[in-house]
C-alpha cells in the first residue's frame, strides 16, 4: 500500500456535480420504477435470506453424516463452498446495507451469520461500506480490490519481479483468497497500525473478543465436531475443509473481481491535494461495470453483484429491485452521455484476466490487443 496515500485526517474529495444533479435526477426516475415492483419479490428475497442459511447448516450435518461414502461427502463440501458464496451474495451483503429488514437489529442479527463461516462481520462492513463504496479503484483507499501486494491490479503500481508472473500464478494463488481473509487479512486489520481501515475506525474492544469467539467457533465445528464426533479421520475432515474454501475462493472471485477490476474499467488517480479527477456519480460509472443482467440463473444466485453500477450509486436499495433501477440508469447515461458498461459473464472475467496480465508485463491496458 502507497503510504504517500494516507492521512488518517483526510479522504479523498470528489469535484462538486455543479451542473446537473445526475444522482438526484436518477433518483426520481428509479423511485417510480420500484413502486411497481411486485410483492412477491419481496417475499421471495425474504425466504432466501432464511432458508439459504437453513439449507447450509443442512448440507453441513448431511456431508458429516454421509461418512465413509467419499462421493457424499466431498460432494457436500464441494456444494458448501458453493453456498457460502451465494449466501454472501445473497444475505450477508444484503443485511450488511440494512436492505432486508426495517428494523436494523434484525439485518444485525443475521449479519453474523457471516462470522460463523468464518470471516470477520464488522471490519468487512466497515471495509466494504467506508472504503469500498466511497472509492472504488481508487488505490490506496479500495480495502476490497486491493486485497494483498502480491497481485497488481493498479496499472499505477510499483512493479515488482512477482508481479511478472502473477498471470500464471494468479491460476494456484487465487484459490487461497479464502484462506488469506479467514487466517490473515481480518486479524491484520484489527491488529496492524499500517491498515487504512485501523487509520478510519476506532474498534471497540467488544469486537476484539468477538473476532477470536468466532474463529474459535469456526475452528471448532469445522475440524473437532467432524473428528471427535463423527470420528472422520482427520485428514478427511482437512481435505474437506480444502474443498470447500478451494471452491468457495474460486467462485467468490469469479463474482466479486470483474464487475470493478477489469481491462474496461477505470482506475483513476488521485492528485496531490487528494483530489479525485471526476464527480462522485462519473467516479461510480467509470470504475463499475455490470454482468449479464438478463439471465435468470445469474440474478437468482449473484444478489445484485451482476446489477453492480446500480448497486454502488444505491447501496441501500435491495437487489430485487435492480433490474428496473439498472434500466432507468442505463437509460438516463444513454440520454446525458455518461459511461455505462455491461458485458458478459465470460467476457468479464476475459477482461479480468487481461488486466492482470497486462500488469504483468508492466504496460499500458490500452495496448492490450486480444
Amino acid at each position: 500500500m502507497e503510504k504517500n496515500l494516507h492521512n488518517a485526517n483526510q479522504a479523498p474529495r470528489y469535484k462538486l456535480d455543479r451542473e446537473v444533479n445526475h444522482l438526484r435526477e436518477i433518483r426520481k426516475r428509479v423511485n417510480k420504477r420500484v413502486c411497481q415492483v411486485s410483492p412477491l419479490r419481496v417475499r421471495m428475497m425474504k425466504l432466501k435470506v432464511i432458508f439459504f442459511p437453513l439449507l447450509y447448516i443442512g448440507l453441513y450435518f448431511y456431508t458429516l453424516h454421509s461418512w465413509p461414502d467419499r462421493l457424499l461427502y466431498y460432494s457436500g463440501y464441494f456444494l458448501m463452498g458453493l453456498f457460502l458464496v451465494i449466501i454472501f451474495l445473497t444475505v450477508i451483503h444484503e443485511v450488511a446495507h440494512d436492505n432486508v429488514f426495517r428494523k436494523k437489529n434484525w439485518n444485525r442479527l443475521f449479519l453474523y451469520f457471516f462470522d460463523i463461516l468464518g470471516a470477520n462481520s464488522y471490519i468487512w462492513k466497515k471495509r466494504h461500506q467506508i472504503m469500498h463504496h466511497n472509492y472504488p479503484n481508487l488505490k490506496g483507499w479500495d480495502t476490497d480490490i486491493e486485497q494483498s501486494d502480491l497481485f497488481k491490479i493498479y496499472p499505477d503500481k510499483h512493479h515488482t519481479k512477482f508481479h511478472r508472473v502473477q498471470h500464471h500464478l494468479m491460476f494456484l494463488l487465487y484459490p487461497l483468497y479464502l484462506f488469506n481473509w479467514l487466517l490473515v487479512r481480518d486479524f491484520k486489520d484489527f491488529f496492524s497500525e499500517e491498515r487504512i481501515i485501523r487509520k478510519t475506525v476506532k474498534i471497540p474492544r467488544m469486537e476484539f473478543a468477538k473476532l477470536f469467539f468466532f474463529k474459535f467457533l469456526y475452528t471448532f465445528y469445522m475440524f473437532f465436531v467432524p473428528w471427535y464426533f463423527y470420528s472422520i479421520p482427520f485428514m478427511a475432515v482437512f481435505a474437506g475443509f480444502l474443498l470447500l474454501t478451494f471452491t468457495a475462493s474460486v467462485f467468490a472471485l469469479a463474482v466479486l473481481l470483474p464487475p470493478h477490476a477489469n481491462l474496461e474499467n477505470e482506475f483513476p488517480e488521485i492528485g496531490a491535494n487528494l483530489e479525485v479527477p471526476s464527480t462522485w456519480i462519473e467516479h461510480q460509472l467509470r470504475t463499475t461495470s455490470d454482468i449479464s443482467t438478463h439471465n435468470w440463473f445469474i440474478d437468482f444466485f449473484m444478489g445484485n453483484f451482476n446489477y453492480h453500477v446500480a448497486h454502488h450509486l444505491f447501496p441501500n436499495l435491495n437487489y430485487i429491485y435492480m433490474k428496473e433501477a439498472t434500466e432507468e440508469i442505463a437509460g438516463y447515461a444513454q440520454e446525458h452521455h455518461l459511461q455505462y458498461k455491461q458485458f458478459t459473464f465470460a467476457h468479464a472475467l476475459k477482461n479480468h484476466y487481461r488486466l492482470v496480465r497486462a500488469n504483468a508485463l508492466n504496460q499500458s491496458v490500452l495496448e492490450e490487443t486480444f
